[in-house]
């Protein structure tokens, strides 16, 4: 039987990795479901080994198996070590940050052929509001595969909804040739949501 994908995308500080504790938390204590997270070890934003949510209204943070954002593959020895220690197939894996992993469409459809469900969290666009990573591509999965695709809502400070990630150097808007990510820098203090009306881009093609 082939798995089912549950998507969150949006902008930054739209609660994604919230959703998806929370629907993590909700497979474990209801379903008694066996659900292993994963995060690329790429992403410097948390502590080794965890992934914890910026919302304190949230589910806080939880254990994640840590992978190469380059070599997603890796974490099928880690599923298969983790189903001969429970006596049992891991049902769901849960994937943080999925706009940093690459070949992300064809790791995901593999999770899925294997009969494991998927949560994946992750940015749709990056700060130059173009589309990150892999993580639009998923879409067609869950058309294929059933699932569900949840739009994580954020908001401009002006009060509208925010769907745009702007990445501010200095505290001023990024240009738009510079890097898509800085090693060590910090989403929660260099990046907010902003409206159309607010998204500022300098040096933006078109």
């Amino acid at each position: 039987m082939q798995g089912k994908l549950e998507l969150m995308m949006g902008p930054m500080r739209s609660n994604k990795t919230a959703e998806l504790l929370r629907r993590t938390d909700m497979r474990r204590q209801y379903a008694r479901q066996h659900v292993l997270v994963l995060k690329p070890s790429d992403d410097a934003n948390n502590e080794p080994g965890v992934v914890e949510s910026r919302n304190p209204n949230g589910a806080g943070k939880m254990s994640a198996v840590e992978f190469r954002a380059a070599d997603p593959w890796e974490v099928l020895d880690a599923i298969r070590d983790t189903e001969q220690k429970i006596g049992k197939r891991v049902e769901c894996i849960a994937i943080d940050e999925g706009q940093f992993v690459d070949q992300l469409f064809l790791f995901v459809k593999h999770l899925l052929d294997s009969g494991h469900d998927v949560l994946v969290a992750g940015l749709d666009l990056d700060f130059r509001a173009m589309p990150f990573g892999e993580m639009l591509d998923l879409t067609w999965l869950v058309n294929a595969y059933g699932g569900s695709i949840t739009e994580c809502m954020a908001y401009c400070s002006c009060g509208a909804r925010a769907l745009y990630s702007q990445r501010l150097i200095d505290g001023r808007p990024a240009p738009f040739d510079s890097p898509i990510k800085v090693p060590g820098d910090s989403p929660a203090d260099n990046y907010e949501p902003r409206c159309a009306e607010h998204f500022v881009l300098p040096g933006r093609p078109h």
